[in-house]
């Protein structure tokens, strides 16, 4: 009975016409998003703000497996980890430019940036010349008014995130400077919240990936961090993104020690400069209905 229950919920979830959206969110026991990286997690919340349609994930709704569904990749490095034979991408990109992919998308409408595009074209796949991560819209739709209260903003990927609760500053632990907040990417109560975070600190030193494509998009100087070794796919999804903003960075800087290096970070912020892309070319480019945008580009 509960079996046929769940089936008929699902039928009716279908005929309200959904976005299906393929991502790496997942679900509590309690039903509810677990928090454990903003950057895919805003594939669900940041969405189903902004899209005229229902949202739903395509991992919680088996017949979308079964009837082999149309579904979308929008915000994350998932083109070569989730596609199907249905997927369409509008944003995502390539998380390893060296491993041929598992499976072509169906359609490709956007891409997060031109080494996602070579990528694809090299596959054999229809790609356009039009790049932007969706997250980059999120200024369009949301503009926290915070004071700025911090010089930095640090945060690292979920992966690594241990490492930051050891780092030093000036011999001090981090988290004893008054000037300095950690930002957690796997923490928050409402994903508002990292955005609001953010937009607090003159500056953001980060080894997330939406660390700094959200500083970029709300025109917050930033250092790209890495501890220790690179994250899955290397350098490849920073420089996809840095590239389509037109300002790639030769490397991050790298934190070996306990201690963050100002003087290179101070370096590196007096060379900040704030990339560009025309957004307008994504946002026409989207399959799906968009809600009329609060703020202007």
């Amino acid at each position: 009975m509960i079996k046929f229950a769940i089936i008929i919920r699902e039928h009716i979830k279908l005929l309200l016409h959904p976005v299906i959206i393929n991502a790496f969110v997942f679900y509590q026991n309690d039903k509810r998003i677990k928090h454990e990286n903003w950057g895919d997690d805003i594939n669900y919340y940041f969405l189903r703000e902004i899209i005229k349609q229902p949202v739903t994930l395509f991992n919680r709704t088996s017949l979308a497996f079964r009837l082999k569904l149309r579904n979308y990749l929008v915000i994350g490095s998932t083109i070569d980890m989730l596609c199907t034979q249905n997927t369409e991408v509008w944003g995502a990109g390539i998380i390893d430019g060296d491993k041929p992919l598992r499976v072509k998308p169906k359609k490709v409408y956007a891409v997060r940036g031109p080494l996602s595009r070579k990528k694809l074209l090299a596959e054999g796949v229809n790609c356009p010349e039009i790049y932007g991560d969706p997250a980059m819209l999120l200024p369009l739709y949301y503009r926290p008014n915070r004071n700025k209260r911090y010089q930095y903003g640090i945060i690292s990927h979920v992966s690594n995130q241990a490492i930051i609760e050891n780092l030093h500053l000036n011999g001090k632990p981090l988290n004893e400077h008054k000037n300095v907040q950690i930002i957690h990417m796997g923490r928050y109560a409402h994903w508002h919240d990292i955005i609001d975070q953010i937009c607090e600190c003159e500056a953001i030193l980060s080894s997330s990936l939406h660390g700094l494509i959200m500083a970029e998009a709300y025109r917050i100087p930033n250092v790209w961090l890495e501890f220790g070794r690179p994250l899955i796919g290397g350098h490849f999804k920073f420089h996809d993104f840095f590239l389509s903003i037109h300002r790639d960075r030769e490397s991050p800087v790298m934190i070996e020690g306990q201690e963050i290096p100002l003087e290179v970070i101070a370096f590196k912020l007096s060379e900040w400069k704030r990339g560009s892309i025309d957004l307008n070319l994504l946002m026409n480019a989207c399959p799906f209905r968009l809600r009329k945008a609060e703020y202007s580009l």
